[in-house]
């Protein structure tokens, strides 16, 4: 079966609680958020769901989040995806400092089909104030 990359620009990144944000800029280039000191955030990216390909039901195979944060110890540590409003995976993850090119620390490995619509989910505990950079996020399909 052929495989099907499929990407969102970093400018989708929408956060839970902005109010727990010190600032939230989006650019032509992706989304920077300032996160106050001993907050907890969940930042939610919509991402293109290839549903039906050539009269057949998509695999979702991997999903990558390309980030940077100015704090190596401050990283996203956990990663919720959505088939529409159904949880179907909930991963604890160390996505931490630059991770802007696909790497295996930042690829979440998926094997699941897609029904409805793919939703991103990333959990940020910040202990310190800390600035994150959202580049993009892709997804491959087979």
């Amino acid at each position: 079966m052929a495989l099907t990359a499929m990407w969102t620009h970093g400018n989708a990144v929408i956060p839970e609680t902005p109010e727990l944000l010190n600032e939230c800029k989006r650019f032509g280039f992706g989304t920077q958020v300032k996160l106050k000191r001993n907050t907890k955030q969940w930042f939610h990216v919509p991402m293109p769901t290839p549903v039906f390909l050539g009269g057949a039901r998509q695999k979702l195979k991997r999903i990558f989040i390309l980030s940077n944060s100015t704090a190596g110890n401050e990283c996203i540590t956990r990663v919720h995806i959505f088939d529409n409003n159904n949880l179907i995976a909930d991963r604890g993850v160390f996505i931490c400092g630059n991770r802007l090119t696909i790497s295996s620390s930042n690829t979440i490995l998926m094997d699941h089909t897609i029904n409805f619509g793919l939703s991103v989910t990333m959990f940020i505990d910040a202990v310190f104030d800390v600035t994150f950079f959202f580049a993009g996020f892709g997804a491959d399909w087979e």
